[in-house]
């Protein structure tokens, strides 16, 4: 047993001294020292996530406060700015650059237009020609085409404008026509009556020869032909051929006659437009600077030569209850269309403009007009003298039936029926962009018939202007842009909106963590009383 108590003290003593050998300190005061120093980083770990936690809630109303003034800042400029960018974009897109939205919609419109022509019957034509009577007209059509206008050569330029032609092309649309093209129509024989109105002034001789071919060639005051012969294919007169050896500008430089002969997909028939694209100024926009390549005209004397208004397709935006002008190359001429009353077309507020009694007034009942009198000749109110502008040829201008016209004209046939919802001429614009939303173009073509004593085919006949036909360009806004452009102008009401509704949420968050800091700060305020030990560590956490 003795034994056995010294083995084990040997081995406690050779452990003890090969603990001392290799060590500084014994091993149990090791094992409790690393302890002791896991034991306080953890505890040390577990304060800092506390004390972090405790500072982070304490930080957050802090940030929200801050997070809510910038906010609120942001969203305050934003409100007032907004409508500023919007037009400054709105601007840009309206003016007629290449990209735009104005330049797309210009090149390919996406609204159908149709032209509707009604063609007046003359029933009486050979009592006419016998016993002076008053021509008895009988309204056919209206026959129906689709109507669709390319831009060709188009050509910007430096000074803000930009030249192009337009090609016009026709597809006659049955399903909306009232009669075909084969149907057949007594009508006047414009080459022949022409004829004599251009010669009125020429000597006696020459007066006297031109009858006795008229004669040979057995022309007669009145025609009949069908539709699609008066209105684009044209029919051929034996005076036209004869017109190649007589002087310029006694017939017009065709081999046929039709009302839009040579017209459907010519690029050249209606002339070389110059227009503003507004890039600099969108007050410009659309608006005439020159018309094959010159800014005045020689059909008219005066300002009234001169080429105003729009091309007629396009207006600068921003209208207001006064007029817009416009150029009509059929006509040579500008014609303004003077605000008229408030309208809703496809759900859009617009404006109509339409034409008045002034544009076919003559010098005495408005003065102004004095200079579309050719030759210091004024015929009663109601038409307009285009002569100058067709070859010379006796075309007068008017508004269907002789709406707005004077008795005169009215008086001189049968059968006609003025009334302002089939014959007024107006365009509906939406104000904001100009947007046209609806159109109704509308214009009749009379020929003057001067009787003349040296020419058979006219002696017997009495001075009348004779309606011929008449037209209406017609475009309607769909309900689908219609929507869109409802949306585009209460952009600026939405979007003010929006960001006046942000900036008043941020100073409502504001304002709610500016409560919950004065609320802590009370609290900690009243710890910091009732414990003097916690007043340092509280008002530094503060």
């Amino acid at each position: 047993m003795a034994t056995e108590i010294c083995d084990v003290d040997d081995v406690v003593k050779e452990t003890s001294s090969y603990s001392t050998t290799d060590s500084h300190m014994p091993l149990i005061d090791d094992l409790r020292s690393e302890t002791a120093t896991t034991s306080n980083h953890v505890y040390s770990l577990n304060n800092d996530n506390e004390e972090g936690r405790h500072r982070m809630g304490r930080g957050w109303p802090r940030c929200c406060a801050i997070s809510g003034l910038v906010t609120a800042v942001v969203g305050a400029v934003l409100a007032l700015t907004f409508p500023l960018f919007y037009h400054a974009i709105l601007n840009y897109e309206l003016s007629l650059q290449k990209g735009t939205l104005s330049y797309k919609l210009w090149d390919e419109p996406p609204v159908s237009m149709y032209i509707k022509f009604y063609l007046f019957n003359i029933t009486n034509s050979e009592d006419v020609v016998n016993n002076q009577a008053k021509p008895i007209l009988r309204q056919l059509g209206p026959y129906t085409f689709k109507e669709s206008h390319q831009r060709v050569n188009i050509q910007p330029h430096d000074n803000y404008t930009m030249t192009y032609q337009q090609r016009r092309v026709w597809h006659f649309v049955e399903e909306l026509s009232n009669g075909t093209l084969r149907d057949n129509i007594t009508t006047l024989n414009v080459p022949l009556v022409g004829a004599t109105y251009t010669l009125r002034f020429q000597p006696l001789w020459y007066k006297v020869g031109f009858n006795r071919i008229v004669k040979l060639l057995g022309s007669q005051m009145f025609v009949t032909k069908n539709a699609s012969q008066l209105l684009f294919d044209g029919y051929p007169d034996p005076l036209l051929e004869l017109g190649k050896r007589l002087p310029p500008g006694t017939f017009p430089p065709f081999d046929k006659f039709a009302w839009f002969y040579q017209r459907n997909n010519s690029d050249s028939y209606d002339g070389v437009f110059n227009i503003f694209t507004g890039a600099d100024h969108i007050k410009k926009m659309g608006e005439m600077d020159l018309w094959n390549y010159a800014s005045q005209t020689n059909y008219y004397e005066s300002y009234c030569g001169m080429v105003n208004g729009s091309f007629g397709e396009a207006w600068a935006p921003r209208r207001n209850k006064t007029n817009i002008s416009m150029y009509i190359t059929d006509i040579c001429r500008s014609v303004t269309l003077d605000y008229e009353k408030d309208v809703v077309d496809a759900g859009v507020s617009s404006y109509r403009f339409a034409a008045n009694e002034k544009v076919f007034s003559n010098a005495t009942d408005h003065p102004d007009n004095w200079c579309f009198c050719s030759g210091g000749v004024c015929n009663p109110s109601g038409v307009g003298n285009s002569s100058t502008c067709r070859f010379g040829a006796p075309v007068f201008v008017s508004y269907p039936h002789y709406y707005l016209a004077d008795p005169y004209y009215i008086n001189q046939v049968e059968g006609l029926s003025p009334k302002k919802d089939l014959h007024q001429f107006f365009i509906d614009l939406e104000p904001e962009m100009a947007v046209p939303t609806s159109v109704r173009a509308r214009l009749q073509i009379n020929i003057l018939i001067e009787p003349d004593i040296d020419i058979e085919a006219v002696r017997n006949v009495n001075r009348m202007f004779l309606p011929l036909v008449w037209f209406e360009i017609s475009a309607d806004l769909t309900p689908d842009l219609g929507f869109w452009i409802n949306f585009a102008n209460q952009l600026p009401m939405y979007g003010t909106a929006t960001f006046f509704a942000i900036f008043c949420l941020s100073l409502v968050g504001v304002a709610v963590s500016g409560v919950f800091l004065v609320k802590r700060r009370s609290r900690t305020h009243a710890i910091a009383s009732a414990d003097p030990n916690s007043k340092e560590s509280d008002t530094t956490d503060s």
